[in-house]
């Protein structure tokens, strides 16, 4: 008696899969036609010589098992990863300005004035609103209090206004540190998905950039750029405070808050 033949499920779904993420041959066609009893179909191996059963116990290809298929999309996958470079940081002398003043890099523009760039984010109008609190308060404290005090009290309160608003201004438009495609802007732009939540560990990949981050390098959703020693996003300074501009955020802190001290122990002494 021949025992019943049992039935065959073919497998050509993941084959195919397989085959458009480009590990096609005739071992991914071979192996995508295993039915689940490891009894190859009767097309599974049309187009390519069967090897000798020495030679396949030798090398190990009579069976396609489960983790022989994933190391084979393992290795199309680092194959595809290794297709995109790692990112560089943007140099503005190095842009291809051919004449123009301006130019946008996801949501930052920069500006060319007078031989210096300038790098505004896409929150301009709070650094705007930043710079009328700061001037604000100085001129209430210049005005309603350093007047009555003389001369001293009014030069340091115009120091004060003065330096605030020019450390704010130098880091609202400096350079964050935008990394991007050696061969230029490649990517889609925009916040690419999904949106990136911690800082890059040196081999994640960004699809809205297309590249390969650096270490450290985050790609912000509203600046939609990547942004290489990322801290944090402040609307104050209109964008991001990154690699390149994070000094000159440390050195707004501590001239904005010195002077807002000086302004109210002043005003405190003088009620």
């Amino acid at each position: 008696l021949t025992p019943p033949v049992p039935r065959r499920v073919g497998l050509r779904a993941r084959g195919g899969a397989e085959q458009r993420r480009g590990i096609g041959g005739p071992m991914a066609a071979a192996g995508s036609e295993l039915d689940v009893f490891g009894a190859p179909s009767d097309d599974a191996f049309d187009g390519f010589q069967v090897p000798s059963a020495a030679h396949a116990a030798q090398s190990g290809i009579g069976r396609a098992t489960e983790e022989e298929l994933s190391s084979l999309v393992a290795q199309a996958d680092d194959a595809e990863r290794q297709g995109r470079p790692m990112g560089v940081l943007v140099e503005a002398d190095a842009l291809p300005w051919n004449g123009r003043h301006c130019m946008k890099l996801g949501r930052i523009r920069l500006l060319r004035v007078a031989g210096h760039t300038l790098f505004v984010g896409p929150h301009w109008y709070c650094t705007f609103a930043m710079l009328g609190v700061i001037n604000g308060v100085g001129c209430m404290f210049l005005f309603g209090v350093a007047s009555f005090l003389g001369s001293l009290h009014l030069l340091g309160g115009f120091l004060a206004t003065i330096g605030s608003s020019v450390a704010c201004i130098a880091c609202s438009m400096g350079d964050p540190g935008i990394v991007q495609h050696p061969g230029g802007p490649s990517g889609t732009g925009g916040p690419g998905k999904p949106h990136q939540m911690l800082p890059s560990s040196g081999k994640r990949e960004c699809n809205a950039c297309n590249i390969i981050q650096p270490r450290g390098c985050l790609h912000c959703e509203y600046c939609e750029v990547c942004i290489v020693g990322w801290d944090h996003h402040c609307p104050w300074m209109s964008k991001c405070i990154g690699g390149r501009n994070l000094q000159a955020f440390y050195r707004f802190l501590g001239v904005s808050l010195g002077s807002l001290g000086y302004i109210v122990i002043v005003t405190i002494l003088m009620a």
